[in-house]
C-alpha cells in the first residue's frame, strides 16, 4: 500500500509585495485550481500558460484553460496588481460547434455572476481568486456547465523541468522527444522550511495539465523524499499513479515500485543543491492502479510511462515560498483541535477504511485548517 500524502501543506514565508509592472507581466505562469469536496477545498489541477502585455492596461493570456484554447485579454492594474477577466470570456472553441465561456459562479443560487473574475495580487508573484468559477457551454438553447475551480491561484513559473521518458514495450518503445531527447516545460518550485513542492513537473494528460510532487528535504544529506502522486484517471476507470521505481537498464522498462517492503514504498528520491537551485530525481513510473473502498493497488505488470530522468532547475534569487490551496498557516507550533476525513466524492467519514484514498482536514484551535489527499493507514 502507498502511504504518502499527495497534496501540499506548508506555511508561506514573508511575502514580497512589490507589484510587477506591465512590462514585467510577460513569460510563463501557472494556474492552480482547487475543487471543493463537501465544502473542503483541495488542489485539483494545474495548467501552465503564458502572459504578454497587450496595451496600456491589459494583458493577453494564452493557454489558460487547456491546450489549443482561445487567447483572451484581461485588465491589469500596475497600482494594485489586480488581474480582471471579463465575465463570460470565451476560452474554448469546440470545433466551431459551440463556445465555452468562463464565469464567476454563485454557488448558493446556482447562477452565473456578471462581474469580472478578479485575481488579487498577494505578493511573491502570486495572484489569488477566491470565487467559484464555472465553465459554461452554450449549444443552441442547451446550456452545460462544469466547475473550473473553487478558488484559484496564478503564480509566475520560477523553474524548468527536463525529463527523458519512454512508453511501450521493450521491442516497440517510443521516446518522448522535445529538443532531441529531452522534454522540457516551465515549472513552479516552492520551499518552506524543509517542505518542497514542484508543480508541473510532468504533463498529466493531452490537455496540458500538470503533475505535482510534494516532499521533505534532508538538508544535511542534500536529498529529498517525495511522496507518490495520482496523475489522473484513465477512460477504463483505472487510476494513474506516479511512484519511484526500479528498472532494467537494458530494456528501459520499469520492473517494480521502489523500496518494496520498507516504509519508503512508492516514494521518489532526489538529490538537491539548494545553493544552485538544482534537483535531480531518481527514475519513476506511471502505473495502472485500481481504487476501491478497500484501498488502492498498483499493478506492477502494467504501466503508462517510464520516466528515466528528471532534472529541475529553479531561480534561487527569486522569493521561493510555499503555495497552498487552503488559507495560509504556519502549523508547526499550532495545537490540533480535531481531524476530519472525507471520501473523494465529498462524503464525511466516521472512520476511513485502511488503505482508502481520502481528504484529510486538520482543524487547529485557532480555526485555521490544513488539507491533504492521503491514503489512510491506521497507526
Amino acid at each position: 500500500m502507498l502511504v504518502t500524502a499527495v497534496a501540499a501543506a506548508a506555511s508561506v514565508c514573508a511575502q514580497e509585495t512589490t507589484i510587477p509592472s506591465m512590462s514585467e507581466m510577460t513569460g510563463d505562469f501557472i494556474v492552480l485550481n482547487s475543487q471543493s469536496y463537501n465544502g473542503v477545498k483541495s488542489l485539483a489541477t494545474m495548467k501552465p500558460f503564458t502572459i504578454e502585455p497587450a496595451d496600456n492596461d491589459s494583458i493577453t493570456l494564452s493557454g489558460f484553460y487547456m491546450r489549443n484554447c482561445l487567447d483572451f485579454k484581461a485588465e491589469y492594474s500596475e497600482t494594485t496588481g489586480k488581474i480582471s477577466i471579463p465575465a463570460g470570456t470565451p476560452v474554448f472553441d469546440y470545433f466551431g460547434s459551440y463556445l465555452i465561456y468562463l464565469y464567476p459562479w454563485n454557488t448558493e443560487d446556482e447562477e452565473v455572476i456578471m462581474r469580472p473574475i478578479e485575481y488579487k495580487y498577494i505578493g511573491n508573484n502570486v495572484w489569488e481568486c477566491n470565487s467559484d468559477l464555472m465553465l459554461v457551454a452554450i449549444q443552441g438553447e442547451e446550456m452545460r456547465m462544469s466547475v473550473f475551480s473553487s478558488g484559484s491561484r496564478i503564480a509566475r513559473c520560477n523553474g524548468t523541468t527536463n525529463n527523458t521518458s519512454y512508453v511501450g514495450t521493450a521491442d516497440e518503445q517510443d521516446e518522448y522527444k522535445q529538443d532531441e531527447y529531452i522534454e522540457s516545460r516551465p515549472s513552479y518550485v516552492t520551499i518552506s522550511g524543509n517542505n518542497i513542492d514542484i508543480y508541473n513537473i510532468l504533463q498529466a494528460d493531452q490537455y496540458g495539465y500538470g503533475v505535482h510532487l510534494s516532499g521533505t528535504i534532508d538538508r544535511t544529506a542534500g536529498k529529498v523524499w517525495f511522496g507518490y502522486t495520482l496523475t489522473g484517471q484513465a477512460n477504463d476507470g483505472n487510476y494513474r499513479i506516479l511512484t519511484g521505481c526500479e528498472y532494467d537498464e537494458d530494456t528501459n522498462m520499469p520492473t517494480k515500485v521502489a523500496y518494496s517492503g520498507t516504509n519508503n514504498y512508492g516514494k521518489v528520491r532526489a538529490s538537491i543543491d539548494l545553493e544552485k537551485g538544482e534537483i535531480a530525481i531518481d527514475p519513476m513510473a506511471i502505473w495502472v492502479a485500481e481504487y476501491s473502498e478497500s484501498g488502492i493497488m498498483v499493478d506492477e505488470n502494467q504501466f503508462y510511462e517510464f520516466v528515466k530522468t528528471v532534472n529541475v532547475t529553479y531561480d534561487v534569487d527569486n522569493p521561493v515560498s510555499s503555495i497552498e490551496d487552503t488559507p495560509n498557516i504556519d502549523n508547526q507550533n499550532k495545537e490540533v483541535s480535531h481531524i476530519d476525513y472525507y471520501a473523494i466524492d465529498g462524503r464525511k467519514l466516521i472512520e476511513p477504511q485502511e488503505g482508502s484514498l481520502v481528504i484529510k482536514v486538520t482543524v487547529y484551535t485557532d480555526k485555521s485548517t490544513q488539507v491533504e489527499k492521503i491514503v489512510y493507514l491506521k497507526h
